[in-house]
This record gives structure tokens, sequence and C-alpha cells, in this order.
């Protein structure tokens, strides 16, 4: 029994010993007087240069990244409501603003921004409005993008096909793709026209480039099922299986089984096995990685469809600040310094997409850097924020529940289940129900209706309102 008791008393003694030396190894905030604050975001290198800025010009403030949380809202929410949550919050687009500021997570900063500089007339016209929720601003640019074709110059060189031709269509953007694709008769190496890295983003900016919307103007029905949004998703449709510019489902999981193309198609473009891929200014992350591609990349603004003119999504990681941070008041200044020219010439110089201020983005010269010295490579980026705006949402419907039901149609369409039509008049129909059940079910939309309306919500109102 004795013997028992000397085991266990050293045992506690061990636990002891384990315990003061771990406590002793803790990181511990210094007593420095610097406010630290955490902020929810990727882990791209470029973020220890941008937080090592803003300590510089703050100096009684450090940002140190949180990468840990990716894109989950849920956990997220979780740990803001539970006080856990980060102190500034990268919001990735206005589906998941609209979720967050439902969830009460983020701070109403319409009371500080112009005060302290970062408010809408900051930033890019077309960009603004995203920043807000119903007249009130809930974030500021971290960048801003717009996609263009970005092709391999040398290429486009060796199998003898003109480059891209300002004005171009989709027609013309075919018609290119094909000629990649016909040239490499003589060929060892099998190149793909276009690199369909992002499926939902191409169909997206097809979209907008055809006039279509997701929604009226009030939100209360969903447009796409229009002949706009058909004739979009139909020439996305024909490039998979009539023209065969871009790989198939079934072709593309193919290829990424057998390992010969790589398993992502910003790899596949990156490494020389694909001639043009649609894509924002922020590829240029990429260069570092892929030497080759310095002096060999052209840009040209997305093709336009039929008589409009070239236009696509417009769009924003844009940073925003946890209601129930105990920095909350230090946060803003965060935003203060994502409006600074400061800031502007560091995205500048790493190619991370457009600054914020659009003073520092006025010409393709003020873009040039150490990756990619063409003024002409920047310049179409610039005309593309001008030229694009952001995709709409509807107040009665979750965002990213539409999202999901969306990618699951165009799912089907990759995998020739069904028809474009089929597909887009299914989508409509299910966020038409869900809008309609949401509004019978809610009291905050019914209020929601009647403030957008000017109508009093009453179970009929599709037959008395429209």
């Amino acid at each position: 029994m004795n013997s028992m008791k000397h085991v266990f008393g050293l045992f506690f003694l061990l636990f002891v010993i384990l315990y003061i030396g771990a406590e002793a190894t803790l990181p511990r905030d210094k007593n420095d007087g610097i406010i630290r604050m955490r902020w929810a975001t990727d882990a791209n290198p470029a973020r220890n240069v941008q937080t090592a800025l803003f300590h510089k010009l703050y100096p009684h403030y450090k940002v140190t990244v949180d990468p840990g949380l990716g894109n989950d809202q849920t956990k997220l929410i979780v740990q803001c409501a539970t006080g856990a949550g980060p102190d500034i919050i990268d919001i990735y687009d206005q589906g998941q603003m609209q979720t967050l500021v439902e969830a009460g997570v983020l701070l109403d900063l319409t009371p500080y921004a112009s005060k302290m500089g970062f408010d809408p007339s900051r930033t890019y016209s077309a960009i603004a409005p995203v920043l807000e929720i119903s007249g009130k601003q809930y974030r500021f640019p971290c960048n801003v993008w717009a996609n263009c074709v970005i092709y391999n110059k040398n290429i486009f060189r060796k199998l003898g096909v003109p480059y891209p031709k300002p004005g171009w269509s989709y027609s013309d953007f075919i018609a290119t793709a094909e000629k990649i694709r016909n040239a490499q008769a003589n060929s060892r190496h099998e190149i793909m026209p276009i690199a369909n890295w992002n499926n939902i983003g191409l169909v997206e900016d097809m979209l907008i480039g055809n006039g279509a919307r997701f929604y009226t103007r009030d939100g209360l029905e969903c447009l796409l099922n229009s002949p706009q949004s058909l004739a979009a998703v139909q020439l996305y449709y024909n490039m998979m299986f009539r023209y065969r510019v871009i790989p198939t489902a079934s072709e593309q999981s193919a290829m990424t089984s057998q390992g010969g193309w790589g398993s992502e198609g910003i790899d596949w473009f990156s490494t020389g096995k694909a001639a043009m891929i649609v894509i924002g200014r922020w590829f240029l992350i990429q260069i570092p990685n892929y030497p080759n591609l310095r002096g060999e990349l052209g840009t040209a603004l997305l093709p336009r469809e039929g008589a409009h003119p070239s236009s696509g999504v417009v769009d924003t990681r844009a940073a925003g600040i946890n209601v129930r941070s105990p920095h909350w008041r230090d946060a803003l200044y965060f935003l203060q310094y994502l409006a600074s020219p400061e800031y502007g010439k560091v995205i500048v110089e790493d190619g991370d997409s457009l600054p914020p201020n659009p003073n520092i983005a006025r010409t393709g010269k003020d873009l040039v850097n150490y990756w990619e010295e063409d003024p002409a490579f920047h310049a179409p980026f610039i005309q593309a924020v001008k030229n694009g705006r952001p995709l709409d949402l509807s107040p009665f419907i979750d965002a990213s529940e539409v999202d999901r039901w969306f990618t699951e149609e165009i799912d089907k369409i990759e995998n020739n289940i069904a028809t474009p039509q089929q597909a887009m008049q299914s989508l409509t129909a299910q966020i038409n129900s869900k809008i309609r059940t949401n509004l019978e079910r809610r009291p905050d939309l019914q209020r929601s209706y009647q403030t957008i309306t000017g109508h009093a919500y009453s179970q009929d109102w599709r037959r008395t309102y429209r």
C-alpha cells in the first residue's frame, strides 16, 4: 500500500513539475503598451508584409494573421458569439457579409468610416454598393478584383496563333482556342486551350457579360431563367461539348487522376500546359514559383457577348470588425490603413489584385512591379473593374444557400445530366419557392418587404404587388 502511495506521489510531483514548465514556456503578451489584434484571413505570405507595415505606421498596434478559420462561417460565428473570435475578419463576398450581418457578428462602420477615411467613396464606385447592407457599411476592401483573360505569349508564338485583339467577342475567344487546339498536330505536348480553374466564376462572368441578372431589383423574383441567362449558360455548355475548348467534368477528372495536368487549373496554366486562363491580377502572386512566365504573359479584357460591351463580375476581399472584439475601436485604424496610399503601394508591388484606393491605380503604368514590367499587362484589369458590376443578391434568401444550389446545377450541366435550360429553370423555381417560404415564415423579412416595396405584406403579395 505504501509503495502505491509513493508511486502516486511521484506521478503527482512529475505532473507539478511539467505543469510549472509548461506555464513558464507559454507565450504571453508583453507589457509593452502594444495592443495586439488577430486578423482572420488567408495564409498568403504577402500578409506578413502588410501587417509589418501597419505596425510601422501605427506603432501602438500589432496585427497577427489567423488563417485557421478558412472560409468556415459557422465556426467563425460560434467563436465570435463566445468572445473568442478574431478582431478583424476578411469577408470574401456579399453573401458571406449578408450571413455575418444577420448573425450579429459585424460592427456597423457607418458612424466612423467617413471621419477616418474608409467610407465607400474612398474606393471604386463599382464596388462601393457591396460594402453596405441597407445603407450601413460593414467592410472596406483589402483588394478589388475583376477577371481578364491572361494568356501565355510563348505558347501563342510557338503555335503561330495571333494574340487576342482588343474588342474581341466570345466567337473570337472560341476561334482562338480552336486554333490553339488544332495547331498541335506536330507537338509532343498537348496544350489545353483554356484552363477552366473556377467554373462557377467563369459562368458568373458570362452571365454578367450577357446582361443577365440573378434577381429583380426588389429581390423578390429570381431571373436566372431569362433569355440573357439561358444564352450565357448555353454558350458555356457549348464551349465544353460543341467547341471542346474547355474540358468537361469527366475529362478534367481524368486529367487530374492521371497526374499529367496537375490538380488545379492554375497549375495547368502556370506550368505551360494551358494557353489561356480567366483570372484576376492576383495571379501574379504565382510568378515567383514559375519564373519562366515572367515577361511572357499577356492580358485581354473578357470577350464581349453579342452587342454587349466586355463586362464581368467585380468583387472584393474586404475586412470587417468583430462587434464583440474588446479592441473594436483599435481595429478601426486597420481599416484606415487599408485605405492609405502606403498600403495600396504594397498591393501594387505584390500583385494582389488592385489596391483599395483607386488613386494608386489610375493607369497600367501605376501598377508596374518587379514581376510584370509591362503597363499593357496591368491596364485591362483597371478597365475591367470600370466595366463590370457585382453580383446582385436578394435580401429574402440566404446567399450561401443559393450558391450551393447554383453550383449543383452547373455540375449537372458539366456532367451532361441536365441541359442549360433544364438546370436554370429548376434553379429559378427552387429559389423563388424559397423566397416565398421565407416571407411567409419570417416577420423580419415581411418588414423588409414593406420597406422595399412600400406595400404592406400579405399572403397573396404576388398577386397584389405584381
